[in-house]
């Protein structure tokens, strides 16, 4: 990809289902936008109990380092261990399909990392979860 990356990063992306956010990352993520992030999911696991998640990381510069030591970062990783039923990441560097397969066995979210040339089936198997979408916790 070529261009100017985006700013903010961070970009809604429709779905087909309320209970499935979805946001595309172009650029460097900010603190505020990575508070921005974490109160809107909030405001979804209010309002569903457990929701499903995609993340496209079409052209990811990094983030801002301090958000890994805020407590917004801190208590959102906590609420999503919690609300997460599905968590799809999609392309972003080498290392995170790395991280993913490492460190999803401690937690009760299924994640899964897909190449970018993979999207159609990220959103497959995030839309598959249609008969756990009546648990709320």
């Amino acid at each position: 990809m070529t261009g100017k990356l985006r700013h903010p990063a961070f970009a809604r992306i429709e779905t087909k289902r309320d209970d499935v956010y979805a946001f595309e990352i172009d650029g460097h993520v900010s603190m505020p936008e990575i508070d921005e992030i974490y109160k809107t999911l909030d405001e979804g696991y209010e309002k569903y109990g457990r929701i499903d998640l995609l993340v496209r990381m079409g052209r990811y510069d990094g983030f801002d380092w301090n958000a890994l030591f805020s407590q917004t970062t801190y208590l959102g990783k906590l609420h999503a261990i919690k609300h997460l039923r599905r968590y799809a990441l999609v392309g972003g560097p080498a290392w995170i399909a790395t991280a993913i397969k490492f460190f999803n066995p401690l937690f009760r979210v299924d994640i899964r990392h897909f190449e970018l040339d993979e999207e159609a089936d990220a959103w497959n198997w995030i839309y598959d979860n249609m008969a756990d979408t009546s648990a709320t916790s």
